[in-house]
């Protein structure tokens, strides 16, 4: 299972700062993970949609949307500073 964790005002909005889940073997990337975790129910989610205003790091290295996520990765997101 991949260890996502959520920073700052994006875990106040969550409701959770970190989880475990088993990614659908469509989420090969960062772009298509958020695009997954944008389908879930709640507006906190929809807010990850674009992925914009948001720095992603995978095993505690910075990503792009290109970056490839598997189920033993550690992703990551962080709000940037509003």
């Amino acid at each position: 299972m991949a260890k996502l964790m959520y920073f700052a005002q994006l875990a106040e909005t969550l409701g959770r700062t970190a989880e475990e889940a088993a990614l659908p073997a469509a989420v090969v990337s960062v772009e298509t993970l958020i695009a997954w975790l944008a389908r879930r129910e709640g507006a906190g989610w929809k807010s990850l949609a674009d992925g914009k205003g948001l720095t992603v790091m995978v095993n505690r290295q910075p990503a792009t949307m290109e970056t490839a996520v598997t189920q033993n990765d550690e992703i990551a997101f962080i709000p940037e500073r509003q």
